[in-house]
């Protein structure tokens, strides 16, 4: 079964983006347009009780994820293409990589969670678990994850479009999965090269938080910091976050 996607370009460069655990494929939509249509071709994949893909259940693991993207890439006729992952999505990354050495030749990974994931204790899974119902965590989680810097009507915002996007089932499913996996073992064999790319004031997956997983689990891993963004660049600094993208994978990642 493949999966749907918002497609767009028509140019020789192919690049998968993937959402991360609160948002679907709509998260890209504010830097999507700035790619150039004749130099790039776009695919933006919701995952499985999501977005486009809201009705299609799953165990909501990150290699079925991988699963999902390889078979959507297939169908496209994509048989090297740069991957753009954010938060879980980053994680997801490394899964395709695994299963499919050689065929993603960079890739961004922007405030990704890690190969290791990001274990909690049971108290953080509990309100993790009741942000699923209740808006007023879901909402608090924003504000942690942006560096509570923004006013009620942007969280507020944040959380109607997570939940418009996301079945409670899947909520669930992929909160055990981004808390729990850790396959960072085997992941030092990736030699394909990754910018990481995180917030400054991301209180939950920040640079510390990056440089003691990103980089010491991956061989060929580089971090960039953007200064006035939280867990969302796409949505906090957009212009900047376009331009550290764009130019990494028009070098394919040959530099930053």
């Amino acid at each position: 079964m493949t999966l749907k996607a918002n497609v767009s370009g028509y140019g020789p460069r192919r690049v998968l983006f993937l959402h991360g655990w609160l948002s679907d494929h709509h998260v890209f939509d504010t830097i999507v347009p700035c790619f150039s249509q004749t130099e790039f071709t776009i695919a933006q994949m919701d995952f499985r009780g999501y977005g486009l893909n809201r009705a299609v259940t799953g165990t909501y693991g990150a290699d079925e994820v991988a699963r999902d993207a390889l078979e959507l890439c297939d169908q496209l006729g994509w048989r090297a293409f740069q991957v753009v992952g954010h938060s879980m999505g980053g994680m997801v990354i490394q899964q395709m990589m695994l299963q499919s050495p050689g065929r993603i030749t960079s890739a961004v990974a922007a405030t990704p969670v890690p190969a290791s994931g990001f274990p909690v204790d049971d108290g953080t899974r509990t309100f993790f678990e009741s942000a699923a119902d209740d808006d007023s965590a879901l909402t608090a989680i924003f504000n942690t994850l942006t560096g509570e810097r923004y006013s009620s009507s942007f969280l507020e915002g944040l959380t109607a479009a997570a939940r418009g996007a996301i079945s409670r089932e899947a909520f669930l499913g992929y909160l055990r999965t981004w808390t729990t996996t850790d396959f960072s073992a085997d992941v030092g064999k990736i030699d394909a090269p990754i910018l990481v790319v995180g917030g400054a004031t991301d209180k939950a997956l920040g640079p510390e938080f990056l440089k003691g997983t990103y980089l010491k689990q991956l061989p060929n891993a580089r971090l960039r910091i953007i200064e006035h963004s939280g867990h969302y660049p796409m949505l906090e600094a957009p212009p900047e976050f376009f331009g550290i993208v764009e130019t990494f994978l028009r070098h394919d990642g040959k530099m930053t």
